[in-house]
């Protein structure tokens, strides 16, 4: 009777033990026998019935699922428990609160010590928040796809209308009537820019809140994709405004065969061994005005366009000179930098070079480019005050001829303000900022992030109603939307210079007016262009603060 007695009490040691150790476990948790009875629940499994521990081992769960998922879960509660091996299930229960709660439970079977089936150990996880951070990005994904789809059917329909307007007027001369197709196209897609940076920027940033802040790897996975796309999204946004020419950039003297001489090496890489690169640089060419980095990837997509122009190899080669135009619907007269790109490739026909600059039109094959390569070297071109020409024969090859103005070596800078740099001022206090913008998706995220990153935030959906709340708020900075209805940003910026002189001005745009903005704040005036970084934002705040800086500014 000894060893009986004392093995009664370890067992009964030995089931306190485990009493204890599943009570403690923050999930539901229980053992069922053969007869699908439960022979033991712990303590959240009571909590979360909110009966007795009497009724909940004899409780039909059957009676608290969601309609929509009663049939299915009781279906795949059979097939599971009949296969005698690990399931799991995932449904909505109805909590003893009345609140419905989305489970996922694992029955792993048990045996006993003979071997035989003895019936299922389970515990259930809580995964509402994990399903509804899945159906708030898949409904995000969902309403950034139907925007897009519009956007580019209004894109579709205007190009349409434009160029049955242009061919009416084909009695004009051919270089001019291109030249006035393409500012209307470009004033369209700087629109259309603009539009899509709103869009763009709370996805960006709603997403990189979730990224940072999501444990659960599947959802941060999704997350980040969801980041990845939208950010090619905004590189798309960019070409666009390139095209359209209304994005600012920086002016300045630029030593053309420098930047092409520094690219060598990359086109090498960039367009494989099987093309040979060839420059012929003119020794007398110096500065030419225009955006350095602009330049660059101007004359990265004219090689990668060369480069499908040549599947079987070919050569590449890179010429300027110095000339002169004196007659040119599309250019003042004066001295030029020329830049010839030309490739010994399939050459275009005339239809197809009749229609090379426009934006989104493209020979390649579905997949293999997005149009906007000679658009975007079109808009940069002339920006800077420049023409484009192009001269190709199907079967002879392509060359294209960028034609800058001359520039003086020691000709001043043009800067694009506002663009923060990586080592903007670190420290901050807390601080007032006033955020002036009419789509409330953009303003909800700027307050966000600005509170985010610890500042205090006063919003204002009109530019009417901020210069209002200035006085009242006294704040210590301004992020001002530049395109609203009423009032836009600039007349806001004028309004506000007479009356608070002192205050720090941004505008925050996707449309940059660099007219407007130059005349309200100067040339070297702040711009955030959307869509934008936590980073870029905290940065650009923190530069436009530097009297009150005192706190490390955290990385957002």
């Amino acid at each position: 009777m000894t060893k009986r007695v004392d093995s009664d009490r370890a067992l009964r040691e030995s089931e306190d033990r485990f009493r204890l150790i599943a009570d403690s476990a923050p999930v539901p948790m229980w053992v069922t026998k053969l007869d699908r009875k439960r022979g033991f629940v712990n303590r959240a499994y009571v909590d979360f019935l909110g009966v007795s521990y009497a009724d909940c081992v004899d409780f039909d769960w059957r009676t608290i699922l969601h309609e929509e998922d009663h049939d299915r879960i009781v279906a795949q509660s059979i097939a599971g428990e009949a296969t005698l091996k690990p399931f799991v299930l995932e449904a909505r229960y109805r909590r003893c609160d009345g609140e419905w709660r989305w489970l996922r439970s694992t029955s792993q079977p048990r045996w006993g010590p003979d071997g035989d089936h003895a019936g299922f150990i389970g515990v259930a996880h809580d995964i509402t928040d994990a399903k509804r951070a899945e159906a708030a990005l898949r409904e995000l994904n969902d309403t950034l796809e139907k925007r897009v789809e519009e956007r580019t059917a209004d894109l579709r329909s205007a190009l349409d209308r434009l160029q049955a307007e242009v061919g009416e007027r084909l009695r004009a001369e051919e270089a001019l009537r291109q030249a006035q197709k393409m500012e209307a196209v470009g004033q369209l897609t700087g629109g259309i820019a603009h539009d899509f940076n709103n869009l763009l920027t709370p996805i960006i940033g709603g997403l990189e809140f979730i990224a940072m802040r999501i444990e659960d790897e599947r959802l941060k996975r999704m997350a980040e994709t969801g980041l990845e796309s939208a950010r090619r999204g905004a590189k798309l946004a960019g070409q666009l405004l390139a095209f359209s020419r209304v994005q600012r950039i920086s002016m300045a003297a630029v030593g053309v065969n420098e930047v092409i001489a520094n690219m060598k090496d990359l086109l090498r890489h960039t367009i494989g061994r099987k093309i040979a690169v060839e420059t012929n640089l003119g020794a007398d060419v110096g500065h030419a005005r225009c955006d350095a980095n602009q330049l660059e990837n101007a004359l990265l997509n004219l090689a990668i366009n060369a480069r499908d122009a040549m599947p079987e190899g070919g050569t590449l080669a890179i010429a300027t000179e110095l000339v002169r135009l004196t007659t040119a619907p599309d250019a003042a007269e004066g001295d030029y930098v020329r830049i010839s790109v030309s490739d010994t490739g399939q050459g275009m026909t005339a239809d197809v070079l009749a229609r090379a600059t426009e934006p989104f039109y493209s020979t390649k094959p579905l997949g293999k480019g997005t149009g906007l390569g000679l658009s975007q070297v079109y808009g940069v071109t002339h920006q800077s005050g420049g023409t484009v020409r192009i001269e190709s024969e199907v079967g002879a090859g392509t060359v294209v001829h960028i034609l800058l103005p001359v520039a003086e070596a020691n000709a001043g800078t043009v800067t694009e303000g506002g663009e923060p740099a990586a080592d903007a001022p670190g420290g901050r206090r807390a601080a007032t900022i006033l955020v002036i913008d009419d789509d409330n998706d953009v303003r909800a995220f700027l307050a966000d992030s600005l509170k985010e990153l610890g500042y205090a935030v006063v919003e204002a959906a009109s530019g009417e109603e901020g210069i209002g709340k200035v006085t009242a708020a006294t704040p210590d900075l301004l992020l001002l939307d530049f395109a609203m209805p009423g009032m836009h940003g600039a007349d806001v910026a004028r309004a506000l210079r007479k009356t608070h002189p002192g205050l720090p001005i941004v505008f925050v745009t996707g449309y940059a007016e660099t007219d407007e903005i130059e005349r309200a704040l100067g040339t070297d005036g702040p711009v955030l262009r959307k869509p934008f970084s936590m980073d870029q934002l905290a940065a650009v705040v923190a530069g436009q603060l530097p009297a009150i800086a005192s706190l490390s500014l955290r990385s957002a």
